[in-house]
């Protein structure tokens, strides 16, 4: 006998008191030492597949000229292989048979289809986008829903953009496939940026362009011309103030992920530069017109009547109001209060002449 078989014979000595049946599958009794038996050979394959993985990592980063966002695919996809074929193994050893995979794994194609649809969708299509090389790490993309970030992780379900305001987005890779997106980091000329602006009517456009495209030369953002890259100024249409142009430039991609630095520097150079040669910037003008009204407010209209002209203003004179008007206005005031005391003193009398005549009855009688 030789020493291998020894050997099993002493293990099987030792396991079999530990195998108690848990259940059965299409006939076949799954027990204790199964169950340990599976569970080693996952782990066994588990650690293979995440040492593949690394080492594929560390080799992509030692070679730079290898696309890091397709070997994190490649070892994913090496992972999950070795993994599946330990299951595959596992099962087997406990003696599951091929049929019942078969039906193991039509349940999970029915999973697949229900529930997993869309994460199967999302994988295919960063496949699709890796192959094709529409997207890698470092590009400048505008996703449809119109932002613009830095591409910094394709993963098989995602891709992940760090915008410029410092926002991570997640796009699922679906997306990308399905629906129209911008990948500035694909053209060599770089980005075409627009900076419109306006001058005067009457000048001289011609020293305007020369002056104008001279300071956007002088901005660090600007690509130096060449045959691809142009630096333009030009009229696009006259305007109600004055006559409107546009400055066209070619920048990095790279600087979109700071947008108000680069607007900033390219508008201060346009405005600097009509400063320095004494170019006004047209905008609109607006005027005030001050006109006379009535002074409703001092002569308002009560049941008929002039509401009287309150004391402190009697002697002011009001924007709009003639003068003679209030002095006539006072006067009748004056006269109103005149009348009103001769009628008390009228009163007056009249309440003497009958408490006289009340005296002179009472002596009588």
């Amino acid at each position: 006998m030789s020493l291998l078989d020894r050997f099993l014979d002493a293990s099987q000595d030792i396991t079999d008191p530990l195998r108690v049946t848990l259940f059965s599958v299409g006939g076949t009794e799954i027990d204790t030492v199964d169950i340990l038996e599976f569970v080693l050979v996952f782990l066994v394959a588990y650690t293979l597949g995440r040492v593949s993985e690394t080492s594929i990592r560390k080799f992509g980063h030692k070679h730079n000229s290898l696309r890091i966002e397709s070997l994190e695919m490649l070892a994913k996809f090496i992972h999950w292989g070795i993994l599946t074929v330990g299951i595959l193994i596992g099962l087997s050893l406990i003696g599951l048979p091929v049929t019942h995979l078969a039906i193991l794994v039509s349940a999970l194609s029915v999973g697949v289809g229900f529930g997993l649809q869309t994460i199967v969708n999302n994988s295919i299509a960063g496949l699709l986008l890796l192959s094709e090389k529409a997207v890698t790490v470092g590009d400048i993309i505008g996703t449809p829903s119109g932002r613009v970030g830095k591409v910094v992780m394709v993963t098989i379900r995602a891709t992940k953009i760090i915008t410029p305001t410092g926002e991570a987005i997640l796009i699922p890779n679906a997306s990308l496939i399905d629906k129209a997106f911008t990948n500035y980091s694909m053209d060599s000329r770089g980005v075409r940026k627009v900076f419109p602006f306006s001058v005067p009517y009457g000048i001289d456009f011609r020293r305007v362009k020369e002056i104008i495209e001279k300071a956007a030369l002088q901005v660090p953002y600007c690509i130096k011309p060449d045959q691809l890259h142009e630096v333009e100024c030009g009229i696009t249409g006259f305007g109600n103030f004055g006559i409107n142009a546009e400055l066209v430039v070619w920048v990095d991609p790279v600087e979109l992920m700071e947008p108000y630095r680069l607007e900033s520097a390219f508008l201060s150079a346009i405005n600097d530069a009509c400063v320095n040669n004494n170019i006004i910037i047209p905008g609109p003008t607006y005027g005030v017109t001050v006109t006379s009204t009535s002074p409703s407010g001092f002569a308002a209209q009560v049941s008929g009547g002039t509401a009287p002209i309150p004391a402190n203003l009697a002697n002011t004179a009001i924007v709009g109001y003639p003068q003679s008007d209030l002095e006539s206005s006072s006067s009748r005031q004056e006269g109103e209060g005149g009348e009103s005391g001769e009628g008390e003193e009228e009163d007056d009398n009249g309440a003497d002449f009958l408490s006289k005549t009340e005296t002179e009855d009472k002596k009588e009688e």
